[in-house]
């Protein structure tokens, strides 16, 4: 399987179609916020209803509810070997770093029962919570990262051990490439800058609204997923010219944070991956970085699809 990832607005999904176009492929959805039904202009989701191609989990949930890596993991892997059997090539693209490293590394059995489902009070400082029960653990996660930090603590209610004694292995299921999408910086942050203003050419707004006052829009707001909270504040308030720019950089803005942790997340796991292959000798698995600032995304779509030819 072929694994497409990078940061938001770098051309992931152009050169996933682009590859699709040349072999007999099918792509899978990759990115969290496109599984959900109404969530469309905002996460950038394709017309993937009308590509030539077929694409898989898309609009895969239509409630508003977490879905958890161990079951993105199951279902991704179930459809790999049912589009491999029909003997094409599956194409993996997104964003979502942290379903990424689910494919790559399964947690332990012995958890996968457990029912961790957070708990706690939105004011309770629970970074040092975890930092006085696994420090080892606590090292680990980002301060502001509340997902991981609530699951971390809920493993340790739940079983009484140490979350870091949960730690992932290096498990693939499948043989993998995973290309790495950048561009230089200044290119990247100017098409994340027009790409924000499209979106809201294109109906942002509308969709937004249309979640307000609906279980969607704490679900939104919980998820963290970048854009849609500073439009329901822009609708909040007198929505003057001025609210509208300042609405427009503060989504651009957190954008552009986000690209920045999704290239910090990509060298972490490269180190990972690279010091699980020398110390486990499993060889399973290649990576490799294209910056499409300085090579043509056809020129390389067709260099990759001569050696994908002779693998």
């Amino acid at each position: 399987m072929v694994i497409i990832y990078g940061p938001t607005g770098v051309g992931k999904t152009a050169l996933a179609d682009m590859l699709a176009a040349k072999i007999p492929a099918e792509i899978i959805n990759m990115d969290v916020g496109q599984f959900y039904t109404p969530l469309s202009i905002g996460t950038a989701k394709p017309d993937w209803k009308r590509a030539a191609v077929p694409h898989h989990l898309f609009d895969i949930i239509n409630e508003p509810r977490n879905y958890t890596v161990s079951e993105y993991r199951t279902l991704l892997y179930k459809m790999v070997q049912e589009v491999i059997a029909r003997g094409k090539l599956p194409i993996l693209v997104g964003g979502s770093g942290f379903y990424l490293h689910s494919l790559l590394f399964s947690l332990q059995a012995a958890i996968k029962d457990v029912d961790i489902t957070p708990f706690y009070a939105s004011d309770a400082n629970l970074w040092q919570e975890l930092y006085k029960i696994d420090p080892a653990r606590a090292l680990q996660i980002d301060k502001a990262d509340r997902y991981r930090i609530e699951r971390a603590l809920s493993i340790w209610h739940a079983t009484g051990n140490l979350p870091s004694s949960y730690a992932p292995i290096y498990n693939p299921e499948a043989d993998y490439l995973i290309i790495f999408v950048e561009r230089n910086r200044k290119e990247l942050y100017q098409r994340i800058n027009d790409r924000v203003v499209a979106m809201l050419d294109q109906g942002w707004i509308a969709e937004t609204q249309a979640l307000a006052e609906t279980p969607w829009q704490e679900f939104i707001q919980r998820k963290n997923l970048i854009g849609y909270s500073e439009i329901s504040d822009y609708l909040a308030g007198s929505k003057t010219k001025k609210d509208f720019e300042a609405m427009i950089t503060a989504i651009s803005t957190q954008t552009r944070q986000y690209a920045k942790r999704q290239h910090t997340f990509w060298r972490k796991l490269e180190r990972e991956i690279k010091k699980e292959k020398q110390y486990t000798g499993k060889s399973i698995g290649c990576l490799e970085v294209i910056n499409l600032t300085n090579i043509k995304i056809d020129v390389y779509s067709n260099e990759l699809l001569k050696r994908l030819s002779l693998r």
